[in-house]
């Protein structure tokens, strides 16, 4: 069984400022294999990566990006509170994103949001977009935009982010997807059981790289962290 792949969460977003090419950079120099990132969509349709609806928390801004034209967002700095003036990011675009990894050879794991979610018309162009790549999937905590992506690019690969109350097997055993995402803490019985017996590629976040015991652990197809360096050590245990 090959290692488990290092996804870089919104980028190496310990060390720079999440979801900016800045972030992908210090990924790639520590040695992430792919990038982690969130896409929402601007009123013009246009597919940008940001976490949040809105720019309160990366840009101070009591603005939604589901309101903002992309011209307008390309004018905004995102960045800590009292840096962002002077030193803050441009707010990446997807297709941005999709060269860089192209550049670097890099995988990319793609969450679909809230402004995606209420926008499905803009799945054709994002997946279009994506499918330049040879290693990429869609990821959501929204089941029914990853059963459109199946719809429209049935061999795309599609994860659902899990939640607690979903860990039953006749739920698991629903869903029509290839993959499951979740947090470290539902990697406990019975919740590990029943994400075992579900057969499906199974990745983990909010790791650090702190948990030696679960970096043994083989069931683990990828890890998704905001610290990569400190897994891309395993990189020569290739089997």
């Amino acid at each position: 069984m090959s290692r488990p792949l290092v996804f870089a969460h919104r980028g190496a977003s310990a060390h720079r400022f999440e979801n900016t090419v800045a972030a992908f950079k210090e990924a790639v120099h520590l040695g992430a294999d792919g990038l982690e990132i969130d896409v929402q969509i601007t009123s013009d349709g246009l597919p940008v990566v940001l976490h949040d609806p809105g720019l309160q928390r990366v840009a101070g801004r009591r603005q939604s990006i589901a309101s903002m034209t992309s011209n307008e967002l390309r004018q905004i700095r995102v960045g800590k509170r009292f840096w962002r003036l002077f030193f803050g990011s441009q707010i990446p675009t997807l297709r941005e994103t999709v060269s860089f990894c192209l550049l670097h050879q890099l995988a990319l794991n793609i969450e679909l949001k809230e402004t995606v979610v209420e926008n499905p018309e803009s799945l054709p162009g994002i997946l279009e977009m994506a499918s330049l790549l040879d290693h990429v999937h869609f990821s959501s905590f929204d089941y029914g935009i990853l059963q459109q992506v199946k719809v429209l690019e049935p061999k795309m690969e599609t994860a659902l982010l899990l939640k607690k109350r979903q860990l039953t097997p006749e739920l698991l055993n629903g869903f029509e997807v290839d993959s499951f995402h979740f947090h470290k803490r539902l990697w406990k019985h019975p919740f590990q059981e029943m994400l075992t017996d579900s057969g499906k590629i199974l990745r983990m976040y909010g790791v650090t790289g702190k948990e030696p015991s679960l970096q043994e652990d083989g069931r683990i197809s990828g890890w998704i962290t905001d610290y990569p360096e400190r897994f891309v050590v395993q990189k020569g245990n290739n089997a």
